[in-house]
């Protein structure tokens, strides 16, 4: 899983650094997917093979000459560049992605669990401050409380087997 937030360097050749939690949640493959966020907010997303995986087998239940599919498969699958890692766990971004991003000097890596972001560390601070106040509001706390209820229902069914909870301590 990608979790937290990483700074590095990007260098004058475009190549950065994959911060070493990462590259474990990778799970030892050295393929790195990266492209521009369907979102518009201006990072790049991307992750492993695994992530790809899940990808195709998602898209290939869309209809093939279905509109999304095939934008999201333009924008994803043929949009992205298939980078690889080296062993000091270094990749080289494209300067398409570079572009994209505006990334230049610094640049922010952001867990998002199953996949990663690549930020510019000012787009990400703005997006963050914008992320934090929608996750204070009411709504919000509301849909993570009954997703979070769903899967404790899912889990007591037997849906989740290796979901392990925190059991209540000696206090």
């Amino acid at each position: 899983m990608f979790v937290s937030t990483y700074e590095s360097a990007i260098d004058a050749k475009g190549r950065v650094s994959i911060p070493a939690p990462f590259r474990a949640a990778l799970g030892g493959g050295n393929r790195i997917f990266l492209w521009p966020a369907l979102d518009g907010s201006g990072c790049l997303e991307g992750g492993g093979e695994a992530l790809m995986a899940m990808y195709r087998a998602t898209l290939t239940r869309l209809p093939p000459q279905s509109p999304v599919r095939k934008a999201l498969v333009s924008s994803i699958i043929a949009g992205s560049a298939d980078l690889k890692m080296d062993d000091t766990g270094r990749i080289k971004l494209t300067d398409e992605l570079i572009a994209a991003a505006g990334l230049d000097g610094r640049v922010k890596f952001a867990g998002n669990i199953d996949s990663f972001q690549i930020w510019n560390p000012e787009k990400h601070a703005a997006f963050t401050t914008a992320m934090s106040e929608t996750a204070a509001k009411p709504e919000t706390l509301e849909a993570l409380g009954e997703a979070y209820n769903e899967v404790l229902r899912q889990h007591e069914m037997g849906l989740y087997p290796d979901l392990k909870l925190v059991e209540g301590g000696d206090g």
